[in-house]
């Protein structure tokens, strides 16, 4: 028989508040987004006061004195585009005006590489002329200057530089414009076969090549400079390394009291449970903050002590370490830890580094007690590569043979492949020279 009934019983389990899952946020946070996050507040919260430190504004007034005083040296300095040098080239050009308009949209729409990836008929239509008036006008836009623009791809940016060399290569304006694929892809023995020349030829013809330039819009394309400010710095000390925290980097929170005092003259209930849960935001997230640069500077101080021989004498010294190793010898969870070191960075005597790049899987060594680390084993087949004879470029088999012989790091020829993607170096039957 059932009934139904009343009863109490005790439960334990976690659950993630506001203003925890908050802290596990800002730990995660680069310097950038922890700013946005700060500014973000400040404007919630109207007694929140954000100040820049001392040194950051001193920083701010040098900078802007530094370019008053490079006003007169700028003047001089060029700001031309690629649509400005082409429209002047064109100035002087007889065209009708149904031809300049076409001209005049072909050259807005090349990319910063200089490469036009709009289609004919497209253009054609959307301009209300016909698809034989663009192709002239493509015509005319490639053989303005900087050789190549306005290529519709890499094999006719190549090509139109090629006919345009004051000595033409026959051969390279061949093989370029028929068996570009067969090229590319270092099919060579094939090629020369097919085109019944020496496979010497065929290294000139890329040797050539290799002087061209695949995006001929890139010198006038203006890059912005971006700029890594270290959430900590490593400085060699009498102890041996001392962590510090780059406090210049991140703005004061401050709590107004003078707005607090203004607003809460009329002693409204309503006004002081404002006010206070105000105050209980600002103490969390100064509180969170607090914990965040703790946090930083314990598992840098950790990575340091782990890492010893590395900032000794160089990142080539990189031993292998794991997040879950700092995450034991300091009592917390594995993906603090990843959250920790997730886009921070840090200024050592040997350069800005990121974080993450002091963890590496571990590969064992023989006759050994220690490993070595990945990193380690990618500087040295990058060495490797750099030293090897071009003609008879190492393999990876043979790669991994010479770690094992020279350095007693044992991995596979397939370990060494994909290290040496990641480095973005060719296979050995692409680096070999004729």
């Amino acid at each position: 028989m059932m009934r139904a009934e009343l009863l109490q019983q005790q439960q334990l389990k976690l659950s993630l508040t506001k203003e925890l899952t908050q802290a596990i946020e800002l730990l995660q946070y680069s310097t950038l987004e922890l700013r946005s996050f700060l500014y973000e507040q400040s404007l919630e919260n109207p007694f929140l006061e954000i100040r820049d430190n001392q040194r950051t504004e001193k920083y701010k007034r040098l900078h802007n004195h530094q370019e008053k005083k490079n006003m007169i040296e700028n003047i001089g300095t060029s700001s031309e585009t690629l649509a400005s040098y082409l429209l002047m080239q064109l100035s002087m050009a007889q065209l009708s005006p149904e031809q300049r308009r076409i001209m005049n949209y072909l050259i807005h729409s090349l990319d910063e590489d200089g490469y036009l990836r709009a289609d004919e008929a497209e253009i054609a239509n959307r301009l209300a002329v016909t698809v034989e008036a663009v192709q002239q006008a493509i015509r005319v836009l490639q053989s303005l200057e900087p050789a190549g623009v306005g290529a519709r791809s890499l094999q006719e940016c190549l090509y139109l530089q090629l006919v345009r060399l004051p000595s033409r290569n026959e051969l390279a304006e061949q093989i370029v414009l028929h068996y570009f694929l067969m090229f590319a892809e270092k099919a060579w023995k094939t090629l020369a076969k097919q085109l019944n020349v020496d496979i010497k030829e065929i290294q000139q013809v890329a040797d050539l090549i290799c002087t061209l330039q695949p995006r001929p819009g890139s010198p006038y394309a203006k890059a912005e400079s971006h700029f890594i400010a270290p959430d900590l710095i490593v400085e060699r000390c009498d102890e041996g390394f001392c962590v510090l925290l780059n406090d210049e980097v991140l703005p004061q929170l401050i709590w107004n009291s003078s707005y607090e005092k203004k607003i809460s003259r009329g002693r409204d209930k309503q006004i002081e449970q404002f006010i206070k849960e105000k105050y209980q935001q600002f103490e969390w997230l100064v509180k969170s903050l607090e914990q965040r640069k703790q946090t930083l500077v314990n598992v840098m101080n950790k990575i340091v002590e782990k890492q010893a021989e590395c900032f000794e004498k160089g990142f080539s010294a990189l031993k292998p370490l794991t997040m879950r190793e700092i995450a034991e010898e300091l009592n917390v969870h594995e993906s603090t830890v990843s959250r920790t070191v997730k886009n921070k960075y840090v200024q050592t005597p040997y350069g800005t580094v990121e974080l993450r790049y002091f963890f590496s899987s571990a590969i064992s060594l023989a006759n050994a007690s220690e490993d070595a680390s990945a990193a380690q084993a990618k500087a040295l087949i990058k060495q490797l590569i750099e030293q090897e004879n071009k003609s008879v470029p190492l393999s990876d088999q043979k790669l991994a043979e010479l770690l094992c012989e020279k350095y007693g790091i044992v991995i596979s020829r397939r370990t060494v492949a994909k290290y040496r993607e990641q480095l973005n170096i060719p296979s050995s039957a692409k680096r070999k020279r004729y």
